[in-house]
């Protein structure tokens, strides 16, 4: 009996791994023809009620398609070409874009479908049950009605728009009328508004429904700023109010303007008063012959001609029709304002006051402003303006803001400032990006809905901070385990349409908990749901990369995308109660074919930073078998383990890994770490600690390694290639290759010089060319051209404002008068990146020809020196 069992522990082990060998034999290659095959999940959505969801297929070789499936049966619908989908409330209805049938309304009870031409705009209304669709054509705009429980269809001719109120009623502008439509009284029409000489628009409800206000454009004011004058309609009460700034003493030498702000018009939370934007009336400018330049203004040229005059900016203003009474809230001292959640007060600053300077964003003094009597104090000296670092609370009663390393909040009734995390053990300061400039935190999502606790984060958790006692909860243990917890924002929109004069503000209800996406150290992924009796329970968590996660709206019902870099995406479901479940598997076909794995390396740089980065591996890899490799540079790329790159010709930067490990490479994506002052000598150190972590591991082949990177992986691989001889052959795309130039260069698309970009961001030269040029050259490509011994593929766009095309083109003509090896493609209406599918295909097929030749010696792949 022994015997026998000894028999069966020997032959097991054999059996099994004949079984996988035959299988791999089994699978073939992925060849270039085979790329068509693939398609990529878009634009997935779920239900209302939870019973359907939709997502389309892309392809880049192939006509997208729309599907449309039942969650639990998995009956589906299938829409060549078509795409835009939206569910009604109630899951009912469905509409989606068909090009060649226009807007189709889908019953799903019955599986009826009609269709609607020419619709430019379309939007479900809940309460009263029906679809208002708007529609264009060369002859007529027109405005469509579907009362969805009757079917019955209503047209109304010559409307140019409509906006539906929170009771259903519709208003609807033709442009010379404004009128109101009734459901409850079969849409009958009543009109409110009436001129001849047209111009009535931008329709807008007070978020109770009962107050409706829109512009009227004043005409006949030639070689002016456009003005407009402001309808204030009482639906209750049937009555109008008019705001015309030409018979209005505080406004007589102002234009009522449409510019800024996320709407033309904003209601006070009453709807009793109604928020505007208002500029100077002055005469527009007529081009001259010369520009000038003057050294003395505040801000560069472009920028002091755009945003240098007050009297051009549009400022913000409130208008109470009832009392008629005018508030300028924002003036010519601090002309930008942002309104808290309830427009009971605004914050004014001046963004000029402390230019010249050379961060992206400029700090300001903040002025906390009464948006009813027009009262006004400094709340904030010289605070940060930069995305992310100051904001708002649900009812508008705080205003939070990073200062000093700490989360901190000014109480606006109390009139006192709250330092949130100054006794918290851990550091609120993202220590992960380290860019140049003023230290960034990792983050706030916002406030509790009742504004009772503050939420922040730290480098793994979340923390939730009683505003009265200070008083902080960790609701997660991230830092044990290395387990970066977030709030999954996707779940939980904005209060209001984010605008530049609006808190981006998103409130919290702790008491139903918080749905939370965590990220592990080694790109483990998945949902947790934290209880605000401290329990968190997984929904799903695992070696794999969770995304997209969205909500049925009356359900507890969610759908994400889960996928690992040999595990094409799926569509899951999960719910509180239910474990996740398969809806859908894209790429069916790829377990037909061989294909590369991907692993994490770790390895410390020259600083002792510990580090990771990424290594696919090829498909069919052998053991002992040597390969060329590429290695792809930018910044930080660990966090991309999880991720399924379909193998394809159609990319915006002409490189794509999968292209690479299907066809017998290695391909490596070191992490960098900087050290302020050395970016480029940071990446070089980055770089070939990884390479050399390969190199130990005996699979690859030491002279046959690549190196690409695009913008600035472009400058970091054009550096690199003139410190060492380590790669044989090298790409760069839209490269910065004269840190010193660059820095003074004037971009058209900020539009300013590059200063900030250097001084306090990702140049991380925190110092100008003339305080240390010797380090502006040292990390240069350009004055370091001459060491350059590395083939070089480069390649820029000429339409691009962001890093000049000339730049690639100085570093070309370095070379060549060096007698450096250097292919330059200029693409001439291009930009930043590639958006042409054909020259996408041109680029990948250039740049794949560039590494073959040099890495595989295949010689075919040049001609005439041109891959």
């Amino acid at each position: 009996m022994r015997a026998f069992f000894f028999k069966i522990a020997y032959w097991v082990p054999l059996l099994v791994m004949w079984v996988t060998l035959y299988g791999q034999k089994q699978k073939r290659e992925v060849t270039v023809a085979d790329y068509a095959k693939w398609s990529s999940i878009q634009a997935e959505t779920i239900s209302p009620d939870g019973r359907w969801f939709s997502y389309n297929l892309h392809y880049d070789y192939g006509v997208d398609t729309l599907f449309v499936q039942k969650i639990k049966s998995g009956k589906q619908l299938v829409y060549p070409k078509c795409a835009d989908v939206r569910f009604s409330s109630d899951g009912r209805w469905l509409t989606f874009s068909d090009p060649e049938k226009g807007l189709a309304l889908n019953d799903l009870a019955t599986g009826n479908t009609m269709y609607l031409k020419d619709a430019i705009r379309h939007e479900f209304n809940s309460k009263e049950n029906f679809l208002a669709v708007l529609s264009k054509n060369d002859s007529s705009d027109y405005l469509t009605i579907i009362a969805l429980s009757t079917r019955e269809k209503y047209i109304f001719n010559d409307v140019l728009e409509f906006s539906i109120s929170s009771s259903g009623i519709l208003a609807v502008s033709t442009g010379y009328e404004v009128r109101l439509l009734k459901p409850k009284l079969g849409f009958a029409q009543k009109t409110i508004a009436q001129d001849e000489d047209a111009g009535l628009k931008k329709l807008f409800w007070s978020s109770n429904g009962r107050f409706l206000s829109f512009l009227q454009e004043i005409k006949d004011q030639p070689k002016t700023a456009k003005n407009y004058s402001i309808f204030y309609h009482d639906v209750a009460l049937g009555t109008n109010a008019v705001l015309d700034s030409r018979t209005t003493e505080i406004l007589s030498m102002e234009n009522i303007t449409t510019y800024g702000g996320s709407s033309a018009l904003r209601f006070s939370e009453d709807g009793k008063s109604v928020f505007f934007n208002y500029i100077s009336p002055e005469q527009e400018q007529k081009a001259k012959a010369y520009e000038i330049w003057d050294s003395a203004t505040a801000l560069e040229y472009t920028q002091n001609k755009m945003y240098g005059d007050p009297n051009r900016l549009p400022k913000t203003a409130v208008w109470t029709p009832a009392s008629g009474e005018i508030l300028k809230i924002g003036t010519i001292e601090n002309p930008k304002t942002i309104l808290t959640a309830d427009r009971k007060n605004a914050l004014c600053y001046n963004l000029l006051k402390y230019e010249p300077q050379y961060e992206y964003y400029a700090p300001a003094d903040m002025y906390l402003k009464d948006t009813k009597t027009g009262n006004e104090h400094l709340i904030l000296e010289k605070q940060s303006t930069a995305v992310g670092v100051i904001g708002g609370s649900p009812k508008g009663n705080f205003i939070h803001y990073f200062r000093n390393g700490n989360w901190q909040a000014y109480d606006i009734d109390e009139k006192k400032h709250l330092n949130l995390t100054a006794d918290l053990q851990v550091s609120m300061i993202d220590s992960i990006q380290n860019d140049a400039g003023s230290p960034s935190p990792y983050g706030s999502p916002g406030w509790s809905s009742d504004e009772k606790y503050f939420i922040s984060y730290d480098q793994y958790d979340i923390w939730i901070i009683d505003v009265s006692s200070r008083q902080a909860r960790r609701i997660t243990n991230g830092r044990k385990h290395k387990i970066t917890y977030r709030i999954c924002l996707d779940l939980y929109p904005v209060i209001k349409k984010p605008s530049e004069d609006e808190f981006l503000i998103r409130k919290f209800d702790l008491s139903s908990g918080l749905v939370l996406q965590a990220v592990g150290k080694d790109g483990s992924s998945g949902y947790y749901k934290w209880t605000s009796n401290g329990t968190l329970q997984k929904l799903e968590f695992g070696n794999c990369g969770s995304s997209r996660m969205q909500k049925a709206k009356n359900t507890d019902q969610y759908i994400y995308i889960q996928q690992s870099a040999f595990n094409s995406p799926k569509l899951m479901a999960v719910s509180e109660k239910q474990k996740s479940r398969l809806l859908f598997q894209s790429n069916p076909h790829a377990s037909k074919f061989k294909w590369g794995t991907a692993e994490m390396i770790t390895y410390d740089d020259q600083n002792g930073n510990n580090l990771q980065g990424i290594l696919y591996k090829p498909a069919g890899y052998i053991n002992g078998k040597k390969y060329p490799m590429v290695v792809h540079v930018y910044e930080k790329q660990s966090q991309e383990i999880n991720n399924y790159l379909i193998p394809t010709e159609y990319g915006p930067m002409g490189f794509t890994p999968s292209n690479y490990f299907l066809d017998g490479y290695l391909v490596l994506l070191p992490d960098i770490h900087y050290k302020l002052g050395e970016p480029g000598r940071s990446a070089l150190n980055c770089v070939l600690s990884a390479v050399d972590i390969v190199k130990q591991m005996g699979i690859v082949q030491e002279n046959h390694i690549g190196i690409i990177g695009h913008s600035f992986g472009g400058y970091e691989t054009s550096f690199i290639i003139t410190q060492t001889d380590v790669f044989a052959a090298a790409v760069c795309g839209s490269g910065l290759m004269n840190t010193i130039s660059s820095y003074f260069v004037h971009s058209a698309g900020i539009p300013r010089s590059n200063a900030w970009r250097f001084e306090s961001q990702q140049g991380r030269m925190p110092f100008s060319p003339f305080d240390n040029w010797k380090a502006y050259e040292k990390d240069s490509p350009f004055p370091n051209a001459a060491n350059c011994t590395t083939p070089l593929l480069s390649w820029a766009g000429k339409k691009d404002p962001t890093i000049f095309w000339t730049q690639s083109a100085e570093f070309h003509m370095a070379l060549r008068r060096l007698g450096k090896r250097n292919i330059f493609i200029l693409y001439e209406n291009e930009a930043h990146t590639i958006a042409n599918p054909e020259l996408q295909k041109d680029l990948t097929i250039k740049t794949k020809n560039w590494f073959d030749y040099y890495l595989k010696e295949k010689k075919d792949t040049l001609t005439n020196g041109i891959p």
